[in-house]
């Protein structure tokens, strides 16, 4: 089993390829699909933005946002709803970022 398999694996059931190669993600929090739709090769995909990710980088980003809201869940607390992206890189936010996780830039 690749390293690649071994990222996705725990979030499966929210990550889904389509027939057409285009990946289908339900947001953990606001249970909200996202389209990204893959590039020839499909190895990237791209978001109704125009910012590409790789498949790893989405499944990241995914298991972190899964991450946090179970923290914020067992904290009693009400999580984040609304999608946060990097100004300079457009990468995922995760809320309580002050920094990039891709680009390291400060967030304003």
């Amino acid at each position: 089993m690749s390293n690649e398999n071994k990222t996705v694996r725990p979030i499966e059931p929210l990550m889904q390829m389509t027939l057409a190669g285009n990946l289908v993600i339900l947001d953990p929090v606001t249970r909200r699909e996202q389209f990204f739709e893959a590039n020839e090769a499909h190895n990237r995909f791209t978001n109704a933005k125009g910012q590409e990710f790789t498949l790893d980088e989405l499944a990241r980003a995914t298991a972190e946002r899964l991450r946090h809201a179970a923290e914020q869940h067992q904290a009693g607390q009400q999580p984040e709803t609304r999608n946060r992206f990097c100004q300079y890189c457009g990468k995922p936010l995760v809320e309580g970022d002050h920094f990039c996780r891709h680009c390291g830039k400060k967030i304003e």
